[in-house]
C-alpha cells in the first residue's frame, strides 16, 4: 500500500530529522560554537542532496528551510 508507505517513511523522517536536532545542538553546546556545527553540517546537507537529488531540488530545498526559519 502506498499510502502506508508513504506514512511509514515519513515518520521515519521525522524521527531521523529530531534526532539529528538534538544531535548537533548537543554537539554544538559541547564545543560551544554553533557555526561550526552549522556549516559543517549544512555541507555535509547540500553536497549529499546535490548528488541525490540534483541542484534544483536541492536548492530548493535549502530555500524552504531558510523561509521556516526566518518565518518562525
Amino acid at each position: 500500500n502506498t499510502v502506508y508507505n508513504h506514512k511509514v517513511y515519513e515518520r521515519k523522517l521525522i524521527s531521523i530529522r529530531d534526532d539529528m536536532e538534538y544531535y548537533l545542538s548537543q554537539v554544538s553546546i559541547k564545543e560551544n560554537d554553533e557555526l561550526a556545527v552549522a556549516l559543517a553540517a549544512g555541507r555535509y546537507a547540500t553536497m549529499k542532496l546535490a548528488q541525490l537529488t540534483g541542484e534544483a531540488e536541492t536548492k530548493n530545498f535549502v530555500h524552504d528551510c531558510i523561509k521556516t526559519t526566518l518565518n518562525n
